[in-house]
């Protein structure tokens, strides 16, 4: 019989079932496959028993593991079908697409053609911290032509997927012979061929040279499962010579290994980013598995959805459901409804025509979020092992989509839990992402956590750490600590390695942080490191660790900062000056957690140094006055005496609107429930003079906007009852707060000396 070509669409489930009809009228006595052949031992595992699809093949450099490529396989998928036939009936399967070490190999030249040897270098350790979805997808099966597209539209159909579904999907009755249906597909390929561009030619140079040596091996019945635009391609192979050159050609390999790793069905689709996905991979595998009523089971499945989510559901709903479906399809001439009229329905009868229902069905059903299963003797990194073994022990299985989990951390399995997310985000396996916590408690974290079948990759990566991951996080921990370019850098490694409980990355960490804090002498450097060390050490006590040794470092540290931070405030323009007024918010809140009353004393000294200094920027001495007002270091009497004086004409508008930014920027209560300050406040935006005003404006907008809306409503309504803006005559008559009558008396001999006034005239005046 020769070679059999079977032309098929990946993921396909019509061209699943065909294959599957296909190979068992042929009997083939070997088959081949699109796919990659360094994954040629794993095949047999196709059929095991613990092997749950979606599932795919990960094949990456052994020299730099993030140029990896993925082939995915969902139950549906004809290959997928083709190699548990293979395996069951005893029949030697391979695979015959180019290797990936050619393409890894070529993918390595460009880049380092494009950026040199050290660029290339120094990309791959910034690709260590890189988000997981920067994994190199080099080997996605990506057709710059669309044959599906170009048939569907000679077809008179708009839609790819809905001729797909009419033509092959849905074409379960068997007619007529699968073979014959490859056949017709074949000659429909070739007339797509003759209007494309060639692409390809080496992946095809490389099947058709498979295909000869199955042929010279002695093989009689030879199937070969490969996409359908391949196959007139490899319908005549002709002479092997002109391809052999063009293999010659190709980049040097490079080393590879494989294995299987888990897959989603939401990775299947198109909007993941993968080249060969389908738009609708749960419906697909609903049509693939459901043994009849297609159309009733989907809608069945539809109400147990809405039901879990307390959306209501009748039997009537889906009743009439069904009947719209079923008369759509009638309409446009389909023999069965596909998923376009039962979307339709469901979206009519279900949802009452909205769209927010309906998004729910594509997330849920329509795409699907089904995650699948690999044996756990699959060869697989002693890393990955272990946090396989570490999720097992925890009865923390991976999920996919986003899923909550709350954790109180005074439960073992939970805090075991809190450290193994911890110690996976600094290996770069960003599974988990540390929310807002319902709790104001420090014992209780809220996690976000998100699976991505990609982990597999980052995995391999961070291999080279550790081969568990406890070691691994010690040791990129270390690594990170010692390339830290500034002080807080290696505070922020000392708190994540205490979230994640890494004590033996921790001592040469305390040593590095102690040299390094003991030789910095930049107080900003100094202010950045100290809030981490803080929350460190709220932590501790929660988590039972000893944190003596980070004791004496915050202890330290906030000494040295209180000593230099009023000269670090000075001589700085707008924007220094607020960069550092968030230093100072920052070293405040830091302080408070350390609960330390030396502590405290320091640096509220150091507070009053910069609210006492001549020449200090308003924005910062405001924002010092009102942290020690705040701290009860000065009573509303030297409140409203600060306020007074900042606000007095002989101060720039400009720089008196800066100083109440930093005085009010703590919160609207202070003016609420204090009418002086408030009146203070009103009669000096009275009295800003025209040509200034313009100046002010936008500072006083910005101040007043970071205040809630009913607090600025308030603050109005206490304004208005403060009557209209004062004449100057009648504000002279005010004495500011603090003001010193008795010292005032006795200048005014020499004030009316100096203005010529006679006592008479001073006291008509």
């Amino acid at each position: 019989m020769g070679v059999t070509l079977l032309g098929i669409r990946h993921h396909g489930p019509g061209s699943a079932r065909a294959v599957a009809a296909a190979l068992a009228e042929l009997q083939p006595d070997t088959i081949l496959i699109e796919g990659p052949p360094e994954a040629d031992e794993l095949i047999p595992m196709a059929a095991h028993p613990a092997m749950r699809p979606p599932v795919a093949l990960l094949v990456y450099s052994d020299a730099d593991p993030s140029r990896a490529g993925f082939w995915p396989f969902a139950e549906f998928s004809p290959e997928w079908i083709a190699m548990r036939f293979g395996v069951g009936a005893g029949v030697p399967v391979r695979f015959i697409d180019l290797p990936a070490s050619h393409r890894f190999g070529e993918a390595l030249e460009d880049h380092e053609q494009q950026h040199g040897e050290e660029a290339a270098e120094q990309d791959r350790r910034e690709d260590d911290d890189a988000p997981s979805d920067g994994v190199s997808h080099v080997l996605d099966h990506i057709h710059r032509t669309d044959p599906i597209a170009a048939l569907a539209s000679a077809a008179g159909y708009d839609d790819p997927e809905r001729w797909w579904e009419d033509v092959v999907e849905q074409r379960a009755d068997g007619t007529f012979s699968a073979l014959d249906s490859f056949g017709a597909i074949a000659d429909a390929m070739s007339a797509v061929r003759d209007h494309a561009p060639p692409e390809d030619e080496e992946r095809e140079a490389y099947m058709r040279q498979c295909i000869r040596e199955a042929v010279k091996a002695g093989h009689q019945r030879i199937a070969v499962v490969c996409g359908a635009f391949h196959v007139p391609a490899l319908a005549d192979p002709g002479p092997a010579a002109p391809d052999a050159k063009l293999l010659k050609e190709l980049p040097k390999k490079v080393k590879t290994t494989a294995t299987w790793v888990p897959w989603t069905h939401g990775r299947l689709a198109f909007r993941s980013g993968y080249g060969a996905g389908i738009e609708s991979p749960g419906w697909y595998h609903h049509l693939f598995t459901a043994p009849d009523r297609v159309v009733e089971r989907w809608l069945a499945r539809v109400a147990e959805l809405f039901r879990a989510e307390d959306l209501p559901v009748s039997s009537a709903h889906l009743i009439e459901a069904t009947r719209l479906a079923d008369t759509l399809a009638t309409l446009r001439g389909r023999t069965l409804a596909g998923l376009t009229e039962v979307t339709e329905a469901v979206q009519s009868v279900l949802c009452g025509g909205y769209d927010t229902q309906m998004a729910l069905v594509r997330d849920k059903l329509v795409i699907g979020e089904d995650l699948g299963e690999v044996p756990p003797d699959v060869p697989v990194v002693p890393l990955a092992a272990d946090l396989a073994r570490e999720q097992k022990r925890l009865r923390f299985p991976p999920r996919p989509g986003q899923t909550e989990a709350d954790l109180d951390l005074r439960k073992p399995n939970d805090a075991d839990k809190s450290r193994l997310l911890h110690r996976l985000n600094i290996l770069g396996v960003a599974w988990g992402e540390l929310g807002r916590s319902r709790s104001t408690g420090t014992f209780r974290e809220t996690w976000v956590l998100d699976w991505q079948p990609e982990f597999a990759v980052k995995l391999v990566e961070a291999a080279i750490w550790g081969t568990t991951v406890v070691s691994a996080a010690s040791a990129k921990a270390a690594d990170r600590a010692a390339d830290a370019e500034q002080l807080a850098g290696i505070t922020d490694v000392v708190e994540v390695c205490l979230l994640a409980d890494l004590p033996d990355a921790l001592d040469p960490i305390m040593g590095l942080l102690a040299d390094r804090a003991a030789v910095d002498t930049d107080v900003a450097h100094l202010a950045d490191a100290l809030p981490a060390l803080a929350r460190t050490l709220r932590y501790g006590d929660v988590r039972g660790t000893d944190t003596t040794a980070l004791r004496k470092v915050a202890d330290t540290l906030v000494v040295r900062i209180a000593l230099g931070f009023p000269h670090a405030c000075t001589g700085l323009d707008e924007d220094g000056a607020r960069q550092m007024r968030a230093r100072m918010d920052n070293t405040h809140q830091a302080v408070g957690l350390l609960d330390d009353a030396e502590a405290s004393a320091q640096w509220y000294k150091a507070m009053q140094l910069v609210a006492d200094r001549e020449g200090m920027t308003g924005l910062l001495a405001g924002r010092a006055v009102r942290l020690l007002y705040d701290a009860d270091r000065i009573d509303g009497e030297e409140l409203n005496r600060r306020m007074g004086l900042a606000l007095t004409p002989g101060v720039a508008p400009t720089e008196a609107a800066a100083w109440l930014d930093g005085v009010l920027s703590g919160g609207a209560m202070l003016l609420i429930h204090d009418p002086v300050l408030l009146g203070l406040l009103d009669r000096w935006i009275a009295g800003i003079p025209a040509d200034s005003f313009t100046d002010v404006l936008p500072l006083l907008r910005r101040t007043f906007s970071n205040f809630q809306g009913p607090e600025r409503r308030k603050i109005g309504e206490l304004a208005r009852a403060l009557g209209s803006a004062p004449t100057a005559r009648s504000a002279a008559s005010v004495e500011p707060p603090g003001f010193d009558t008795e010292r005032a008396d006795r200048a005014l001999p020499v004030v009316r000396m100096l203005l010529g006034l006679n006592d008479e005239g001073a006291s008509d005046g």
